[in-house]
């Protein structure tokens, strides 16, 4: 044996392991690949989180222009239309919660529905009245009102039922063919309509709710009676609303009784107002009365009741010693909208002796 052989093992066994350091030095390069593609990634969720965010925060703020002005009177009637149903008499307080959930998505959903169509359609009237509205305001453009506006339509009819059942789903889809008749086609142009539109919304409203309470609490059913009174109620006396807009209307042509009646007769529209405040708010009062006899809140029916006749009287009091705009719009979206709320929980206290 050769001295060149007995070294050959020995040479292959030092050499033997370059095949395995080639391959680890052949790792390194991917493995800082792996880490450098981490920023990377990162980066793009970071971005990805930031367009989400101001999406949002945009369509926060769209929907507050949007829902501002009638929020008040709509979802506030929402909220006090459901309170004293919780309460007559109390109910756990889970399944209280549970409703009132419930009443906020509804109730945002019913404006929405509303107001998208309201404003898309009097951009000319919102110029001049509102201009802090979503579509005059530059938040949002025509295209995009169109856009929310299907979106709006097929989720509020789709969330009510979900969440509360049928007859809710129906009154969805009731209120959007009210408000496409009324504001899309055949969009009558005169005051009765005007009035009437008011009077059917708040049956709509008080239905809606009712149908959430029913549907968990079938015992605490408010009588169609009470519902249409109230409608009846609101459609008497909503035409407060036009003497602060005026301008407006006249611009976007609508046919509202101060335009009809003109500047020279507009006071006898006042004083037949007051007097329609006077005269539902006296009935009111005797028609609680006489139920509160049979009531076992029959204290609450009376506090409420001499409470809705003050705000009552003062709100036709206002409209007939109104001597500028400003106080018009000062008594239709705060006094008249705390009469509706008293109005609510009057009449679901009456609901108590039915």
């Amino acid at each position: 044996m050769s001295f060149h052989r007995l070294l050959a093992p020995e040479e292959n066994s030092i050499q033997a392991p370059a095949p395995h350091r080639s391959i680890h030095r052949e790792k390194i390069p991917s493995q800082l690949k792996t880490f450098s593609s981490i920023p990377v990634a990162l980066a793009g969720f970071q971005y990805a989180a930031t367009k989400v965010s101001s999406f949002l925060h945009h369509e926060v703020l769209v929907t507050e222009a949007l829902l501002r002005s009638n929020a008040g009177t709509t979802l506030g009637g929402f909220l006090f239309a459901i309170i004293p149903r919780l309460l007559l008499p109390p109910m756990p307080l889970y399944s209280a919660l549970e409703l009132v959930v419930k009443i906020c998505v509804v109730g945002v959903g019913f404006q929405y529905a509303l107001d998208i169509v309201n404003q898309r359609m009097g951009v000319a009237e919102d110029t001049i009245n509102k201009p802090y509205r979503p579509i005059p305001g530059g938040l949002i453009s025509l295209r995009g009102a169109d856009a929310r506006w299907v979106l709006a339509w097929i989720l509020f009819p789709l969330l009510s039922y979900t969440l509360s059942g049928y007859w809710v789903g129906m009154w969805a889809l009731v209120w959007q063919v009210e408000v496409g008749f009324c504001y899309v086609w055949p969009k009558p142009n005169n005051p009765v309509v005007r009035n009437l539109f008011t009077g059917v919304a708040t049956f709509i409203i008080i239905s809606l709710v009712n149908s959430v309470v029913v549907e968990q609490h079938p015992g605490r059913n408010m009588p169609l009676v009470l519902r249409a009174s109230l409608a009846g109620w609101a459609g008497l006396i909503i035409q407060i609303q036009e003497f602060h807009d005026v301008e407006g209307d006249r611009i976007a042509g609508k046919r509202t009784l101060p335009l009809v009646l003109g500047e020279t007769k507009v006071w006898l529209m006042r004083y037949a107002t007051c007097w329609l405040f006077f005269a539902t708010h006296a009935l009111f009062l005797l028609w609680g009365l006489v139920l509160a006899q049979s009531s076992s809140w029959s204290g609450g029916i009376y506090a409420a009741g001499a409470m809705q006749v003050i705000l009552g009287a003062a709100v036709g009091l206002r409209v007939i010693w109104s001597d500028s705009m400003a106080k018009d719009r000062e008594t239709y979206f705060y006094w008249l909208t705390v009469l509706f709320w008293m109005m609510i929980v009057y009449v679901s206290l009456l609901s108590t002796a039915m």
